[in-house]
């Protein structure tokens, strides 16, 4: 895959997310807080590494657009030195 095909990617991605994120942001802190309690009451490592995955995905937006920016930084270096 292109680098210009990955930052066109990521922007349909974004743009498909945006609109739902913030009830999904909802379900994702739901589970989170519930993991969290199970983790207290039990010490668990499954439940940490659910924990873990969940805080992941909760930073999914903002990865993609840390990569957007990479990708597109590499871009513009690149047609400038050319």
């Amino acid at each position: 895959m292109t680098p210009e095909d990955r930052l066109h990617e990521i922007q349909k991605t974004l743009e498909a997310i945006q609109n739902g994120w913030p009830f999904f942001m909802a379900v994702l802190d739901a589970r989170i807080a519930e993991h969290t309690e199970a983790l207290i009451n039990n010490d668990n490592e499954q439940t940490r590494g659910r924990i873990k995955a969940l805080r992941e995905m909760k930073e999914l937006p903002e990865m993609l657009a840390q990569e957007r920016d990479g990708i597109s930084a590499e871009l513009s270096e690149r047609d400038s030195a050319q």
